[in-house]
């Protein structure tokens, strides 16, 4: 596994000091709307971290809805456009599907032809994608932050009905908890996870509360799960917490055992 942190291009050469081996970067420091100097001074601070930008995460704008009356995805795709083209330069592997209020829906807007909207977007991100040399994945987020797409379960029969090579899927052991899906929905995925991001209770930092990533891990291998792992979580001290995170996220990553097989 390789270990990143979420966090903004200009914490990325304090990340490689402490032996962080990517960045999760936020698609707003690449977004064709923001100056050229904001995505220029992102691509620099990365290069000069040594270490590339491995995921971009909430890759359309939070405000650029992607399902419900206002979503067009012919704006969609011209984001998506200039986006990948940026993130592969930063040296980017996977696009995430995040951005949760992008993903709210009025009360009295069918939930069906939201997912068919959304889905139609990843199968269009992942045309997009595979063209600069990136994959895509959806991210499953608690219901508390979008209105389409809540577990990783409905995220694989997505991705299976989409059936694009370039897309997959992504996992998170907050939204997974706050969903009360078990870890062992992890087994569902196998072959299409793409990304995986942890954090503790209450999205704090890895082991700051005790939530039980030692299972979580140990599905992970049990997978034979050897990609990107990204720590998204709120810091209060990077430079500290972010030292004892990226060596439990180690020790974690070296769990066996035996796992509950998938329902």
């Amino acid at each position: 596994m390789r270990f990143g942190a979420c966090i903004p291009s200009a914490f990325a050469p304090r990340a490689a000091l402490v032996g962080w081996e990517f960045v999760e970067l936020d698609a707003a420091e690449l977004h064709p709307a923001r100056e050229a100097e904001v995505y220029k001074g992102a691509a620099q601070a990365i290069q000069e971290a040594g270490i590339p930008a491995l995921v971009i995460q909430n890759v359309l704008d939070r405000t650029e809805p992607v399902a419900g009356p206002a979503a067009d995805l012919g704006r969609s795709r011209a984001v998506l456009e200039v986006t990948a083209e940026r993130a592969a330069a930063v040296g980017a592997k996977v696009l995430t599907l995040g951005s949760g209020p992008s993903r709210r829906l009025p009360d009295d807007f069918p939930r069906d032809e939201a997912a068919g909207q959304y889905r139609e977007l990843a199968r269009v991100a992942g045309e997009i994608a595979a063209a600069h040399g990136l994959a895509v994945a959806l991210e499953p987020m608690n219901r508390t932050e979008a209105d389409v797409l809540h577990t990783l379960a409905e995220a694989v029969e997505w991705v299976t009905a989409i059936d694009h090579p370039a897309v997959g899927v992504s996992a998170d052991s907050y939204h997974l908890h706050m969903e009360s899906e078990p870890f062992r929905d992890l087994l569902l995925a196998r072959g299409r996870l793409l990304h995986v991001q942890v954090a503790d209770y209450g999205r704090t930092f890895p082991g700051a509360h005790g939530m039980d990533l030692w299972a979580f891990f140990t599905y992970l291998n049990h997978l034979g799960y050897d990609g990107s792992v990204s720590a998204e979580c709120t810091w209060e001290s990077f430079t500290h917490q972010g030292v004892w995170a990226l060596d439990l996220m180690r020790n974690l990553s070296a769990t066996r055992g035996e796992v509950e097989a998938a329902i």
